[in-house]
């Protein structure tokens, strides 16, 4: 998480209107966003989906500069794996399984696909 804040306050200067250094900007947060809810903590997350939601709606569409399929829709997938990742199940299903994850690469769509799986009572 400290190389996720540390890169991306590297990189906030040299943002401006610089879709791809805006694609990586919001990915750091998307990572670390992943990072914090492996470690347990929910609000550092939110907080880091706060930051690449606010990216997304700068860059304004979903992109696959630099590879990084960053954008709105990507955001979104990421909100469904930490909620997976913090087995809050409910938020999974009530937004995977509307979620239209087409803007994005098939390895995106599939790892949202397994998170949405894994929500479904047994």
């Amino acid at each position: 998480m400290r190389l996720v804040e540390s890169g991306a306050q590297e990189l906030e200067g040299d943002v401006g209107d610089d879709q791809a250094a805006m694609s990586v900007y919001g990915m750091l947060f998307l990572a670390g966003a992943m990072a914090a809810a492996r470690f347990g903590d929910g609000v550092k997350a939110a907080g880091y989906l706060r930051e690449a939601d606010r990216a997304a709606q700068r860059l304004g569409r979903d992109a696959n500069h630099l590879w990084t399929a960053f954008g709105p829709t990507n955001v979104a997938i990421h909100r469904v794996n930490v909620a997976a990742e913090l087995g809050d199940l409910g938020t999974v299903l009530s937004n995977g399984r509307s979620l239209d994850t087409r803007a994005v690469p098939v390895e995106r769509r599939a790892r949202h696909l397994l998170d949405v799986a894994r929500g479904r009572p047994a």
